[in-house]
């Protein structure tokens, strides 16, 4: 899977809280949480996946987030090399791995790609399920970040790509299972607010 973000045109993203801990308010956090930041406001996710892994692999991801701050081109070209470079020396199934796609899937939303982004965030929760099973806490809060990530979307952006999470998020069991009733109920919000310009590109309920 390759990452073609080579612009830095900002459709910047918020800070997903699911970087934390799950807690009763899973839900109503990942949809409160959609004030976009600019990358030097963000480096927390990046941060977070450098605490889960090898010393070496850690201060690569460090390098990335201080490359983000000030050159997203640059930043996605690291972590791009970080990725060939862990997946050869560790494989697809292994937690370093995942983290470095983890990454690679917040700067391609940084950088406005949404299509790529969604890609890989959906990529990444399927690893977490691979890798955890479906309802390993890894798997819910990967749900939970590509969903924060999908409803921040431009509308008719959100609208075009939210088959392919739905499908892969019915498969899931758990949070999986949780997400789907929330797309629609919100690609229906969606199909209200832009009328007919959406509801031919959404997945009918």
């Amino acid at each position: 899977m390759t990452d073609t973000s080579t612009g830095a045109s900002m459709h910047d993203q918020t800070l997903f809280r699911p970087w934390g801990v799950v807690d009763p308010g899973f839900w109503a956090g990942a949809e409160a949480e959609e004030s976009p930041v600019s990358p030097a406001e963000a480096p927390e996710a990046i941060e977070t996946a450098a605490a889960a892994v090898s010393g070496e692999v850690a201060e690569q991801l460090a390098a990335i987030q201080a490359a983000a701050s000030v050159d997203l081109v640059h930043a996605n070209v690291l972590a791009e090399e970080l990725d060939a470079k862990t997946t050869a020396a560790r494989g697809e199934g292994h937690i370093e791995t995942v983290r470095v796609r983890e990454v690679r899937a917040y700067l391609a939303l940084l950088t406005g790609h949404h299509e790529t982004a969604v890609a890989w965030y959906l990529h990444v929760v399927r690893l977490h399920a691979s890798l955890h099973g479906p309802e390993h806490t890894e798997t819910v809060l990967a749900v939970r970040r590509a969903y924060s990530m999908w409803k921040a979307l431009p509308a008719a952006d959100a609208a075009r790509l939210a088959e392919g999470l739905i499908e892969a998020f019915a498969e899931l069991q758990g949070a999986g299972a949780e997400a789907v009733p929330r797309m629609r109920e919100h690609l229906l919000l969606l199909q209200r607010s832009g009328g007919g310009r959406l509801a031919a590109t959404a997945p009918t309920p």
